[in-house]
């Protein structure tokens, strides 16, 4: 039985636990939290007998696990995943993988370095619909444009509440880096390999609360000649459902709201398993089980990483170089 822990008890964690407990030949064996009641009612809901840990090093050691899953705020988790991959222990690693260039290319160095493998949580990759988009645009030549947006409503509240969220040097920035990344993730995974990206982006509704965007819109270009635009924000007066666009080279159009599909404006079915249910925000999609499912498949199987650092670090390095095209007005190349 393969002994996981898990550094980072908050909400986003639970989607982690209620997957593990799914799996056979899975154990949680502990948990890590600088809140150290916040990972006693981990346990009590989800691994009676895991051991409580605050300080993670200590877990690494004293435990070992065969891998550890981190849910920590963003500046942290380049420092833990290196930690546990120094450690030859393989890791599970939310979204964004870290905050910088220099970040990307350390963990990366870690990875090779190490026995240990690291797959990132891209979970939206996995959802039916987003299985079905892809198979629908290869099946119409490919997408030739995309549109996509992200609209959401964050308050005050919300920043302050955290006292990592909101600041450039813990979060790495605003809504492009935390709400947004997963459906930039999908629009390149959809659109193709991204050339250059011009963007702006502003702080229409914290100012004085945060030091990083609640807004931005992005023009992408692609090696296919094809071009997208984004658009993000946590202004909106809702949580909007996420929205993706594709128009195709043979004409037709592919539309995305949430879990809905459209083909030119027609609903479109697709299968969706057995057993499947949302665990959390719509947002987050379905897809935590059949990822984490598959991390531990490729570690058994010795097999690629169903989501690689090199494939997670793609929409990352747009997402930074729309920051540096902001602070510079100029479209930034991408290598």
């Amino acid at each position: 039985m393969r002994r996981i822990a898990l550094i980072g008890c908050g909400a986003i964690a639970g989607n982690h636990l209620s997957a593990l407990v799914r799996l056979p030949d899975v154990g949680i064996v502990a948990l890590c939290d600088p809140i150290r009641s916040r990972a006693e009612t981990a346990r009590d809901r989800y691994a009676a007998k895991a051991a409580i840990y605050t300080d993670y090093r200590k877990m690494l050691d004293e435990i070992s696990p065969d891998a550890v899953h981190i849910a920590t705020p963003h500046y942290l988790h380049c420092e833990m995943a290196c930690e546990a991959l120094s450690r030859g222990i393989n890791v599970l690693l939310e979204k964004p993988i870290c905050i910088s260039e220099e970040e990307i290319e350390r963990l990366i160095a870690a990875e090779k370095a190490s026995n240990g493998k690291v797959c990132v949580c891209f979970q939206n990759r996995f959802n039916p619909a987003t299985l079905a988009v892809r198979e629908l645009a290869d099946a119409c030549g490919g997408v030739r444009c995309a549109r996509a947006s992200v609209t959401w409503d964050r308050g005050d509240a919300y920043y302050l509440a955290d006292e990592w969220r909101g600041k450039k040097a813990t979060e790495g920035g605003g809504v492009l880096i935390n709400q947004a990344i997963h459906e930039l993730d999908l629009m390149i995974g959809f659109t193709g390999t991204p050339v250059s990206v011009s963007a702006k982006t502003a702080n229409h509704a914290h100012a004085g609360t945060i030091d990083v965007e609640d807004s931005a819109e992005l023009l992408i270009r692609f090696e296919s000649g094809a071009t997208a635009f984004f658009t993000a924000t946590t202004a909106f007066g809702c949580d909007a459902p996420n929205f993706e666009e594709l128009y195709c080279q043979n004409g037709r159009r592919i539309t995305l709201i949430g879990q809905e599909i459209y083909l030119d404006g027609t609903p479109y079915p697709y299968d969706v398993p057995d057993g499947l249910s949302l665990p959390g925000k719509e947002c987050w999609g379905v897809g935590h089980v059949r990822l984490i499912r598959r991390f531990y498949e490729a570690l058994d199987a010795g097999t690629e990483m169903p989501v690689t650092l090199e494939s997670a670090a793609v929409p990352l390095r747009v997402l930074l170089a729309a920051y540096r095209s902001s602070d510079r007005d100029v479209t930034v190349p991408l290598k």
